[in-house]
């Protein structure tokens, strides 16, 4: 059986939470995308983590974690999530790292700073874009060529020659070392270098088995490479659509796709944000919500909840059901509103625009609904909340066109309702 856990906004959805909750349960945990760009909010025995990288499961004896050959993967910045993991653990994770996925070399984040990419459209500028404009390509090193000294140091050696006659001015381009870079390299991969396999085939005979496999993404729809509002994106495919390729399973069939989505909505970087909220309404939700990047602390643009974007996501991701999380941010408020639709050249529309251009002209157009007092912390049960918290994921749910499967009414495990999701 297998669950995808999928973002429908501009990430930080709350995914690292929904995706621990679930992994209790699963034999394996595969994260398909993105690298450590990424930032997974878990809190693991009263512990709270930023994960990057490995997937959620980590955290459960038993839980084989898989990083898949979708991701882009920095071994140094591995290193130091895995020893942090098993220092909190007492216990060595079980990993499983996609022998074809490329590595994030040192260069690439020089290049990102170099050439002025990162800092143009808001990317964490950790590497990730020049990593994937590697490996299209075909001048990447990939974690197979870890396994091999010589090797690796031959590419990087052709590597570093062609950026050093390409960037002649760099000082830390001219002081990287094919050698060195490949014995840290080495060095850093120690306690994982025999998890370097073929993952691909390991996922297949884990659902053949019947065992639960959960599957889960970094970012979110709207962030997607190709469906995303480029070129404020990532580089990497985010979305269901892209999941089979990113494991490389062309007959994977996932039978629960749970959409993940904020009760309101977030973006971090620059780019379109229709329903931002700039005043002091905006202000109070980046208080109240905690909203500052896991992996930069950067403070995220937030705004009233988006429909029209959310449609565009579900049809990215089909999503079985929905996790609606930070639902408790809202109590307080008199009212909250919904995007139902843009205006756009004095017109309504209901579909997201493709163009940038005219998604940055669209005037959100709203629906008040009632707000609610209670402090829903502490709520184990759907049918507990109060009536117009209720009626607020009704509309949710009615808009998009997907049943609310999960709740998560604060931070830790214990405070989320799960209602209408069985995973047989």
């Amino acid at each position: 059986m297998a669950t995808a856990v999928l973002g429908m906004q501009w990430g930080d959805e709350g995914k690292g939470k929904i995706t621990h909750l679930l992994a209790k349960d699963a034999a394996m945990v595969v994260r398909f995308n993105g690298g450590p760009n990424a930032g997974h909010t878990v809190i693991d025995r009263g512990v709270k983590f930023g994960t990057h990288q490995i997937p959620a499961g980590v955290f459960y004896s038993g839980v084989k974690s898989v990083l898949a050959t979708g991701m882009v993967i920095d071994i140094f910045v591995l290193r130091e999530e895995y020893d942090g993991i098993v220092e909190h653990l007492g216990r060595k994770p079980e990993l499983i790292i996609a022998e074809n996925a490329h590595l994030i070399m040192p260069y690439h984040r020089i290049l990102e700073d170099l050439e002025g990419s990162g800092s143009a459209i808001g990317t964490t500028r950790r590497g990730i874009g020049p990593a994937y404009r590697d490996r299209a390509a075909r001048i990447g090193i990939r974690a197979i060529d870890l396994l091999d000294g010589s090797r690796l140091r031959e590419r990087l050696h052709s590597r570093l020659d062609a950026l050093k006659r390409a960037w002649p001015q760099s000082e830390e381009i001219a002081s990287l070392s094919a050698s060195a870079l490949a014995d840290d390299l080495r060095s850093a991969a120690e306690p994982f270098l025999a998890s370097i396999g073929d993952a691909p085939a390991a996922i297949d005979a884990a659902l053949t088995n019947g065992e639960e496999v959960l599957f889960e993404g970094a970012q979110g729809a709207l962030l997607d490479v190709d469906y995303g509002t480029y070129p404020y994106v990532t580089s990497s495919s985010t979305v269901y659509a892209g999941l089979p390729h990113a494991v490389g399973l062309g007959g994977l069939r996932v039978e629960h796709r749970l959409g993940v989505t904020k009760a309101y909505t977030t973006r971090v970087g620059e780019g379109p944000f229709p329903t931002e909220l700039t005043g002091e309404e905006g202000e109070w939700l980046r208080s109240a919500g905690a909203e500052f990047g896991v992996t930069t602390g950067r403070p995220r643009r937030c705004g009233w909840l988006d429909l029209v974007a959310l449609r565009h996501a579900t049809r990215l991701n089909a999503p079985t059901g929905l996790a609606v999380t930070k639902l408790d941010v809202l109590s307080g408020l008199e009212e909250i509103k919904i995007c139902r639709a843009y205006r756009l050249h004095d017109r309504e529309i209901t579909t997201f625009p493709a163009s940038l251009e005219d998604l940055a002209l669209c005037e959100p157009v709203y629906e008040s609904v009632s707000g609610w007092d209670d402090d829903i912390t502490g709520v184990a049960a759907y049918g507990d909340l109060p009536a117009a918290a209720r009626a607020y994921l009704d509309l949710m749910a009615e808009g998009i066109g997907a049943p609310i499967s999960i709740v998560s009414v604060g931070p830790s495990p214990e405070e989320t309702i799960i209602t209408g999701f069985d995973r047989g």
